[in-house]
């Protein structure tokens, strides 16, 4: 029969390495691969027509599930719209497998239409690329070398750090198998296994670790973008117990356990003195905001390790000290720790630390009743679900108030697209996370972001478990907050991206129950019902002014600047 060689294969070595979701663009060129997907019973797929969005999809697929997720689409520009989910898989250490079906080599550069230069197409941010062939060579080289390419491409997405792939699959017409045929069974098809040995410490390392705490009075731990991990919550409750500062972001899933107000605490630059350590150690990634960067970047006094079990090619070295980068598991090294005893001095120094913390926990606890986004935080915030569910918050200023007030309840996983910061596809991946998800998946997003991602609710997969937060000031608002750029004359022109539409019609278009909100008491009411269970998704938009939120928030910092 006329159809591709190969792809019934590599779409079956796959599924039998445990893909099991596949995310398909529609498309002409990658019909053969998206039949192959399709009719490959053990692996789920969903059609979404446009890139961008399917991208991240995937993401949030991948990102819920811990498993790597097919990603595919047809030929020319398709792919590029694909590059920031890539980007975005690839800091966030998220596995991908991008199918991206290409014309053939011959008719590359040649104006054959729908065909660009598709090798190697997302540099990079693609942790392997692999070009793989559909001739119909059947010799057992060539069966062996698609063989291989298949179990690379799983093994390279998967081994730690985890992060995207990309296969270009150059496919000669005839695309599509006779009428009523069905498709070649798959022919030696050959699962390669590799067993995955942990780091753990080794007498040399907790030699090192224990000589240096023993030295050290002022030991600081900072945790960036994290996921939840019980173990690591169980390890850093027990070393705040012992002395150790743990210092978190809102996405560093550690609410409740460790100094999250840490932004506020640093906004007075007076107390920066008597708040440096004399050692510092960093787990996750990076930080929403630069205040804590710029603090310990100050300090080239202290000793500055990194803890990673799985560091990039290249070193990361946000606080500009870096001295020791521990390949080791993160539980591990922080279970070693709290066998250790600390200097006399490590008390004082959390106190320190803590007595800074509870005058801002004071300070941030005053209500805000004036109407404005930090005040409509606050009371969102005292409506979360305290379990059964999990908030996925968009970038700008969304992410930012999270860190800014006591918004996360203890055991909710916070999930943010942090690995490139950028506002396209902040939806989209939530609503791919709510996919045979039993959690309550709450999107908070601010208006610019939710209109550049809204073709997130263009397709058939928007679960009832979802609830979405649109903060709409008409505007990018967190421009007015930042100095330098609030003072512009092309502020209003350039930079706020003005924008006068709502989300209903968006809304009703997708299926979605939809709220209107413009004052407290409206929100309120409409916070009594919101987060309940629903036979639809619920979309609430709250309407705010642009000056008013940056006066709110410039007045509420103020308070902490000492």
């Amino acid at each position: 029969m006329a159809f591709p060689s190969g792809l019934v294969e590599l779409i079956d070595i796959l599924s039998q390495h445990g893909v099991e979701q596949a995310v398909i663009c529609p498309g002409s060129r990658n019909a053969p691969i998206m039949l192959a997907i399709s009719r490959n019973t053990a692996i789920q797929s969903f059609s979404i027509s446009d890139e961008r969005s399917a991208g991240f999809f995937a993401l949030g697929l991948a990102l819920h599930s811990k498993k790597p997720v097919i990603l595919c689409c047809t030929s020319g520009s398709a792919a590029l719209n694909m590059a920031p989910a890539v980007a975005e898989a690839y800091f966030q250490e998220v596995s991908l497998i991008v199918l991206t079906a290409d014309r053939p080599q011959e008719w590359i550069g040649q104006w054959d239409g729908q065909t660009i230069y598709q090798e190697r197409i997302f540099g990079a941010h693609a942790k392997q690329y692999f070009s793989y062939s559909t001739q119909a060579h059947e010799s057992s080289d060539e069966i062996w070398h698609r063989n291989r390419i298949a179990n690379d491409a799983f093994w390279s997405a998967f081994s730690a750090p985890q992060g995207p792939v990309q296969i270009n699959i150059p496919i000669k017409e005839p695309f599509y198998p006779e009428k009523g045929a069905v498709l070649p069974d798959s022919k030696a098809s050959r699962k390669i296994q590799k067993w995955i040995t942990p780091k753990s410490l080794d007498v040399a390392t907790k030699t090192f670790i224990q000589r240096q705490i023993s030295v050290s009075s002022k030991i600081v731990i900072t945790v960036g973008q994290f996921p939840l991990n019980t173990a690591i919550q169980a390890a850093i409750a027990t070393l705040m117990k012992k002395g150790i500062p743990v210092l978190a972001d809102s996405i560093a899933n550690l609410s409740g356990l460790a100094f999250d107000s840490h932004d506020l605490i640093l906004a007075n630059t007076q107390s920066w003195e008597a708040l440096q350590p004399d050692l510092h150690i960093h787990l996750g990634k990076s930080f929403v905001t630069k205040r804590i960067k710029q603090f310990l970047r100050s300090n080239d006094k202290k000793q500055e390790w990194q803890v990673n079990p799985h560091p990039q090619a290249l070193i990361s070295d946000p606080f500009k000290g870096l001295q020791h980068v521990l390949e080791i598991d993160e539980v591990d090294f922080l279970n070693e720790l709290s066998l250790l005893n600390f200097s006399e001095k490590q008390e004082a120094y959390f106190q320190t630390w803590k007595m800074a913390d509870e005058i801002v926990a004071t300070k941030r606890s005053t209500s805000i009743n004036d109407w404005n986004e930090l005040g409509i935080f606050q009371k969102i915030a005292q409506k979360l679900p305290s379990s059964n569910a999990e908030i996925h918050v968009a970038n700008s200023l969304s992410v930012r108030y999270l860190n800014w007030i006591n918004f996360v309840p203890k055991g909710i996983e916070v999930f943010s697209n942090r690995g490139t910061s950028g506002i396209d596809g902040c939806l989209s991946t939530a609503i791919g996370a709510a996919q045979d998800n039993s959690n309550l998946v709450i999107s908070i997003i601010g208006d610019v972001a939710f209109h550049y991602d809204k073709n997130a609710l263009w397709n058939s997969y928007v679960p009832n478990n979802v609830r979405i937060i649109v903060m709409n000031n008409h505007g990018g608002g967190i421009f007015r907050n930042l100095e330098g750029a609030k003072d512009l004359p092309e502020l209003e022109g350039f930079m706020e991206t003005q924008q006068v539409f709502h989300a209903e019609n968006t809304a009703k278009d997708a299926g979605i129950n939809y709220i209107l909100v413009k004052n407290n008491h409206e929100l309120l009411q409409s916070l009594d019902h919101f987060f309940q269970e629903s036979d639809k998704a619920q979309l609430m938009e709250i309407e705010t002014n642009s000056n008013l939120n940056a006066a709110a928030l410039a007045k509420y910092m103020a308070l902490f600047k000492g």
